[in-house]
């Protein structure tokens, strides 16, 4: 085998990878965004840039999968106990709402659309009261 032919092969290989890899990722994404109760949300932690990615409720918590990621697991779990809105920022004209809150101590922003900032408060007040058991 020539030089060229070794070259072309080895562009071959890696056009392939990169196919795979394209393709495991349109599937991750559109099996999450289809799942029951996904949304859009992106998270911005102290002092780091936004990360785009989905969100998911679950029994008590919502589970954040990060956009740019092969992974099938959550990169985040908020449990709806832990989870505190405190002030929404803008969203006025637009279409997403950027919402400040503090999960465990820590202090964060979130931002999705103004419909599912709404699912996610009502979400939060179904919690629930918390306090001592009745029994």
């Amino acid at each position: 085998m020539t030089t060229a032919g070794i070259a072309w092969l080895g562009v071959a290989a890696v056009a392939a990878v990169v196919l795979v890899l394209a393709v495991l990722f349109a599937v991750r994404v559109q099996r999450l965004d289809r799942r029951v109760g996904s949304f859009e949300c992106a998270v911005r932690c102290e002092g780091r840039d936004w990360r785009g990615g989905i969100a998911v409720y679950g029994v008590g918590r919502v589970q954040w999968y990060r956009l740019a990621s092969l992974s099938l697991l959550p990169t985040r779990t908020f449990q709806r106990d832990q989870l505190e809105l405190f002030q929404r920022v803008g969203g006025a004209d637009g279409e997403f709402v950027e919402v400040t809150c503090r999960y465990d101590g820590e202090d964060l922003a979130l931002a999705m659309p103004r419909e599912s900032l709404a699912g996610l408060v009502s979400w939060l007040e179904a919690a629930p009261p918390r306090g001592e058991p009745l029994v």
